[in-house]
């Protein structure tokens, strides 16, 4: 058993001198990270195999008297057992890896949309004030029917949706909540736009109506878009646990903000 054990033991050796003279030689970025995955290797894998193994292969050799040739059949089942778990861990790092990576991606991507949309639908103070002109207008003359706009500010959303399932629960559910009224408001716009709203058989009470909802939806979705912004900004900061609290004590659609309100 010895000379077998001794044998393993330089060829693991002489295995990690190769790999890390591989690695100096590759030298850059391509260095550090043959250097990082070899450490990875070694200190998640190979070590506590090792030790594991070891004690047991120590154990059975105080206990029993085995072949050489069982002994030999053992450490070449340890090196495949290793080589599985290998495979294992490495792909669930890289799984890991990606979905972190699409995490951050994602997030970004989402707080730009997001905070673009909230200036249009802001305007400093502009869009509220012109909104609430227009509803007067349509309380005087019956015959007034106001032109809005299609909005459309869902596309980094629409694109990211398939794999949306990426993001915290932290963060998705205020995501979704804001874009659910985005598409609602969307959807409304449309209708707004359409011949029917525009006939004059279309009762102004009822344009007025409407119109009352679409601008109170409008402030809505900025209250509700503020708030996913908190969390995704709290978030990618790394501030799990207070992304977590503000998620849940916010209550955005309880009133209006100060900011749409005129004040700072």
């Amino acid at each position: 058993m010895s000379d077998t054990v001794q044998t393993v033991a330089m060829l693991g050796l002489a295995a990690l001198l190769a790999l890390w003279g591989i690695a100096t030689w590759m030298g850059g970025s391509e260095s550090r990270l043959a250097a990082r995955l070899i450490f990875q290797f070694f200190g998640s894998i190979a070590l506590p195999v090792a030790a594991a193994m070891g004690l047991m292969l120590l154990l059975v050799a105080r206990l029993t008297d085995l072949e050489e040739r069982v002994w030999q059949a053992l450490i070449a089942g340890l090196f495949i057992a290793t080589g599985w778990l290998t495979t294992a861990v490495f792909s669930a790092n890289a799984q890991r890896r990606e979905k972190a990576e699409k995490t951050r991606d994602y997030h970004k991507a989402l707080y730009a949309e997001i905070g673009n949309a909230l200036n249009n639908l802001y305007d400093a103070g502009q869009g509220e004030a012109e909104g609430n002109r227009t509803l007067a207008r349509m309380r005087v003359d019956q015959g007034f029917v106001p032109l809005v706009p299609r909005e459309h500010d869902d596309h980094i959303y629409d694109a990211v949706l398939d794999e949306i399932e990426v993001l915290p629960r932290v963060t998705i559910d205020a995501i979704v909540s804001y874009y659910s009224l985005i598409k609602s408001i969307a959807a409304l716009c449309d209708d707004m736009r359409g011949d029917r709203f525009r006939s004059e058989e279309f009762d102004q009470s009822r344009r007025i109506a409407m119109y009352s909802d679409y601008l109170e939806m409008r402030k809505q979705a900025f209250l509700s878009g503020q708030h996913a912004l908190k969390l995704i900004k709290l978030y990618s900061e790394g501030d799990h646990d207070a992304a977590r609290e503000a998620a849940r004590i916010s209550s955005p659609g309880a009133g209006r903000s100060d900011r749409l309100s005129g004040s700072e």
